[in-house]
């Protein structure tokens, strides 16, 4: 997530994200309620070639109530 967009969610209190269309909501306590970051998916290969920036990238969804972390791989844009 971006900075502004961060920004924005923060500033209307909305930490809601759907995939799929359906709302993403904690499988652990049952928030729905998660902070948005991007993790990159380093691979063996690509590491020893110095090539790390071209290894793909996972949206990461943290529950901002217990703190358990949701993984998306190509979502595609339909994290929203």
């Amino acid at each position: 997530m971006g900075f502004f967009e961060g920004f924005r969610r923060g500033m209307e209190d909305n930490w809601t994200y759907e995939v799929a269309g359906r709302q993403v909501v904690c499988p652990h306590c049952g928030c729905n309620e998660f902070e948005k970051s991007d993790a990159q998916l380093n691979t063996a290969f690509l590491t020893f070639l110095d090539f790390d920036w071209a290894n793909r990238s996972a949206a990461v969804l943290i529950c901002r109530n217990c703190g358990h972390i949701e993984w998306f791989l190509d979502t595609n844009g339909e994290l929203r």
